[in-house]
């Protein structure tokens, strides 16, 4: 019971919370916690002291030396799990049925097709004449569970004028097949928002539109990432 305590006082000294930690692993001799705000905080605390002071139902000891949190798996192919952050981990080996069941309880399939898709567009009708750029997109991976690309389900007319596109030209289409040379930089922001209803801020430079953009993002429904872009100026 000390111990638990002395972990939850380590964690709320350094900012930690459950829902921000997307691994915890042993290297050089530390636990290294790996956290979704790109910081790594490294102590000497046990991975196991750690694990029980964390909640049962959302981390998985992979391995010994390896902790994840189940919310940030996005593929299990034999003793080989997949980050959203791109990280790969082996596992230990697992019998098909115990791999079977993970992947059942976290519920993964990840390239569902979307239900209701076509009342999701009537619903955003309202913000076709918004004066701000504005899109609903759906992530596409790989057979890794890596993301590769994403459709655009949404958009409105002042996202065509941001991408200089036509509505017809994008709905329903691939970015990539678009912007062939765009950065693929921000499909691990955006797979995150749509996997697990996060939100999150991005800004950077976008190459296809040539301009400083700041997008926020929010899950509007499973699956789905919604955009809002601002050119920089506009945004402050």
């Amino acid at each position: 019971m000390e111990q638990l305590s002395t972990i939850k006082h380590f964690f709320r000294k350094n900012n930690i919370h459950a829902s921000n930690i997307k691994y915890i692993i042993r290297e050089d001799n530390k636990s290294c916690i790996h956290l979704m705000d790109e910081r790594v905080i490294s102590c000497f605390h046990t991975i196991k002291s750690m694990r029980d002071a964390l909640p049962a139902d959302d981390f998985c000891m992979i391995k010994k030396g390896i902790l994840v949190a189940k919310n940030q798996i996005i593929n299990i192919d034999k003793n080989v799990y997949t980050m959203l952050d791109g990280r790969v981990f082996d596992g230990r080996k697992r019998g098909l049925k115990a791999h079977q069941s993970l992947n059942d309880a976290l519920n993964r399939n990840i390239n569902k097709p979307i239900a209701n898709i076509e009342d999701l567009t009537t619903a955003f009708g309202i913000l076709d004449d918004m004066p701000a750029a504005f899109c609903v997109i759906q992530l596409l991976f790989d057979e890794k569970g890596k993301g590769i690309d994403f459709i655009f389900r949404y958009c409105n007319k002042a996202m065509e004028a941001l991408e200089n596109k036509t509505l017809e030209e994008m709905l329903d289409q691939s970015f990539y097949e678009i912007f062939p040379n765009a950065d693929p930089k921000w499909l691990i922001s955006y797979a995150n928002v749509a996997l697990n209803g996060t939100t999150c801020t991005i800004r950077d430079y976008s190459p296809e539109v040539d301009k400083t953009l700041v997008i926020r993002c929010y899950q509007p429904m499973e699956g789905l990432c919604a955009c809002l872009l601002l050119e920089e100026d506009e945004a402050i």
